[in-house]
């Protein structure tokens, strides 16, 4: 995502009153996560998670995304994200980085 669609995307959270609007940019670092089962291409992926952001202490989190299998993490894995401020359980993580 360019720079100036980043900038309208967060304009239009804080218009619209999105919980995301107060969103930090972090990272997360996958700490555990389940393994990928059978042939499915996409599947649930239960992870434990370190969130880090600036004006935010590191906070451990459980948390459940679907994923494409071909490009399942590991645990060490560090990832960009967005991270709500109010409610740091609501993220806005850059899983295509997985496929990089």
């Amino acid at each position: 995502m360019e720079d100036w669609e980043e900038g309208a995307a967060e304009s239009l959270e804080r218009l619209t009153g999105s919980p995301m609007a107060d969103a930090l940019h972090g990272t997360i670092t996958i700490v555990s996560l389940s393994e990928p089962r059978g042939w499915l291409r996409y599947q649930e992926c239960r992870m434990e998670v370190v969130l880090e952001a600036p004006g935010l202490a590191p906070e451990n989190l459980s948390t459940e995304f679907v994923l494409d299998r071909r490009y399942w993490p590991k645990p060490g894995t560090v990832l960009r994200a967005r991270i709500s401020k109010a409610t740091p359980r609501l993220l806005d993580v850059d899983w295509n980085a997985l496929a990089r």
